[in-house]
């Protein structure tokens, strides 16, 4: 997988303590690692959200950043076979999971071993 997907930080609106101790961090940008445009990414990220939605599941916003690179996407509660299909169904090549302060990046095509990559109270970024 991408060396930049194990360097994300996140940002997310949510106030201290009301963060799941277990969730998915999914989006619509970019299928595949590549570069869609601005508009594809708001519309794919629109269906993402549609979808999270019809699910019924606990959601919020959360943007992962690299450098000066931003992907907007959503913290979902659901279970990690539902995450994987839902990044799988929006053709991302990785997902992360937030399980006990840890992330874990989530190769959505099973090719990869996870990885953890930092603790999460350690990757938030600020919010800018």
């Amino acid at each position: 997988m991408k060396e930049e997907y194990s360097q994300t930080q996140f940002v997310t609106g949510l106030n201290e303590g009301t963060t799941p101790e277990h969730f998915f961090i999914v989006t619509g940008h970019n299928p595949f690692g590549g570069k869609a445009t601005e508009a594809k990414n708001s519309e794919m990220n629109g269906h993402l959200l549609q979808k999270i939605r019809n699910s019924g599941w606990h959601h919020f916003p959360v943007t992962g950043q690299c450098e000066d690179h931003a992907e907007a996407g959503y913290g979902v509660v659901c279970t990690r076979t539902e995450a994987v299909m839902l990044g799988e169904a929006f053709r991302q090549d990785a997902i992360y999971e937030v399980l006990d302060d840890q992330v874990i990046l989530v190769d959505c095509k099973g090719k990869d071993d996870d990885e953890t990559i930092g603790r999460w109270s350690e990757l938030q970024a600020p919010n800018s």
